[in-house]
């Protein structure tokens, strides 16, 4: 009896001493928290690391991460209320686990104090340090890079790299939309600063923004005299090759083609956000799309080689044969407008002027 007695004595007391140090250790833990946090001479809180700090990937803000009542996270560059479209468009990208000085390594909030401070800053704006590369490499390996961007294309980043061709020559879209090129804070629905929120920063940058769109690559590949062919970027059979593109006469007669389907064309020479069609309507569908794409346009404005120094002479057997659509499709009758060659008919000859016609629907 003695002896069971005995070890429950030591039993008990053994429980009380862990007990007891289990106390001692949760108290010292809660005593170092809320050191780290308040300094309790002062009762001042300690600043914040904004630059370690990442946002969660769906656009709220991390753990234990405060954000204003837009919902805009608070960090360093979240400071300036002019800086939250940027930050917002942060939060809603793939990059929202990472933190801003990750990739602007080289920034200085400085540089920009004496425009904020004025009000003197340019819209939309824009940073003068691009991310470097390195600074890419660092997460991203390029030996690795298999995906593509959609199941159809080929993106060859090995290539890329041994032309020198910059990580944000196409990715510069990725994290904020693209927002300062295109220009959106110039724009009436996005141009308050302060009324940016993480629903706004989904509208003006979605996900189509963020990616690099065949304008990208194809005024890459003019620029750099690298082939523009359908089967080098493309390996499904059926956009391998376009055999209509392929005709050495499309130059002249694709305007036909596109009047039979303007929405074909549309597939690959339309930017998914600017106006689709060019107001007042000309009344002809494929014109109204050639005067609001500047793919179209582009080459519009440019002399076609048979437009010699005998055009002149030529040109009224020519608009006769081939029909005045033809014609307009990079002139106008009267003194123009945007998107059209200043050679006009009126010049020379004294065309009425019809109503413009109601725009056809494709």
């Amino acid at each position: 009896m003695n002896k069971e007695r005995r070890l429950h004595t030591r039993s008990f007391k053994i429980v009380f001493i862990l007990t007891l140090m289990l106390l001692l250790m949760a108290l010292l833990v809660v005593g170092c928290a809320q050191k780290s946090t308040t300094n309790s001479n002062s009762g001042t809180t300690t600043s914040t690391n904004y630059s370690s700090t990442p946002a969660s990937t769906d656009g709220k803000g991390g753990a234990g991460q405060a954000t204003n009542p837009n919902g805009i996270v608070k960090n360093e560059c979240s400071e300036c209320h002019e800086m939250w479209p940027e930050v917002a468009t942060w939060q809603t990208s793939v990059h929202a686990s990472i933190s801003c000085k990750t990739c602007h390594r080289d920034y200085d909030p400085n540089q920009n104090k004496a425009a904020h401070d004025n009000g003197a800053f340019a819209k939309p704006i824009s940073s003068k340090n691009q991310v470097s590369d390195e600074v890419c490499r660092s997460c991203h390996a390029m030996q690795n890079r298999l995906a593509t961007l959609l199941p159809d294309l080929i993106a060859p980043h090995e290539k890329h790299e041994a032309g020198k061709v910059s990580c944000l020559a196409c990715h510069r879209f990725v994290t904020h939309g693209n927002i300062a090129e295109r220009k959106v804070t110039t724009r009436a629905d996005y141009a308050k600063y302060d009324q940016w929120n993480i629903q706004l920063a989904k509208k003006a940058a979605p996900q189509v923004m963020r990616r690099p769109n065949m304008f990208v690559c194809i005024t890459c590949h003019e620029q750099r005299k690298v082939t523009t062919a359908c089967a080098a970027c493309h390996y499904f059979e059926d956009r391998k090759s376009l055999p209509s593109h392929e005709n050495p006469q499309w130059g002249v007669v694709h305007g036909k083609a596109g009047r039979q389907d303007v929405n074909n064309c549309a597939k690959c020479h339309y930017d998914k956000e600017s106006q689709k069609f060019a107001t007042p309507s000309t009344g002809d569908i494929i014109a109204d799309f050639a005067r609001a794409n500047s793919y179209c346009y582009g080459c519009h404005l440019k002399r076609p080689p048979n437009h010699d120094s005998g055009w002149m002479g030529k040109h009224p057997a020519m608009a006769r044969d081939r029909g005045l659509p033809n014609c307009l499709a990079c002139h106008d009758r009267n003194q123009p407008g945007a998107n059209v060659t200043g050679t006009y008919c009126n010049t020379c000859h004294w065309f009425p002027i019809p109503t413009p016609p109601a725009p056809k629907t494709p």
